[in-house]
């Protein structure tokens, strides 16, 4: 079970309880989204994938394989390994900080209030408590 809440335009979805396992952030105004799968990967890093309001989306698996027209093959093989794409799109695989890091500062535009930090995995809404995110790192 899940819950949604939204805050101005920042459109969150969090998992009800501790056995939940996605985190979804949707900026609605940019189209810009945030995913965090609470499942632990090999170096300490959780699944993460972030998607700029550009359609660039962020990886953080450095051994992503992705089948393109049905026959190309892409494989990546190590962080900040990169494909492009015809339309505009390209994909990179990049550590779980630098994806957190590049979210902070391109997830909102300057007028949008900030309701979540992604470095520190908090959410923060003025009008009620502050949810937390990190109450499954630390």
């Amino acid at each position: 079970m899940y819950l949604e809440k939204i805050i101005h335009d920042t459109r969150i979805i969090l998992p009800a309880n501790k056995e939940g396992l996605y985190y979804f952030i949707e900026n609605m105004t940019t189209g810009a989204y945030f995913f965090l799968a609470n499942i632990p990967q090999a170096e300490g890093e959780y699944t993460i994938r972030y998607k700029d309001s550009y359609g660039n989306l962020m990886i953080n698996n450095k051994d992503l394989k992705i089948t393109f027209n049905n026959d190309e093959v892409i494989q990546f093989s190590k962080y900040r390994s990169q494909v492009y794409f015809n339309n505009d799109m390209s994909i990179t695989a990049l550590p779980m900080k630098d994806i957190q890091e590049i979210a902070n500062n391109t997830f909102y535009t300057e007028e949008q209030y900030e309701a979540v930090d992604f470095v520190k995995l908090h959410i923060y809404d003025y009008n009620t408590a502050e949810f937390l995110l990190r109450h499954y790192y630390y």
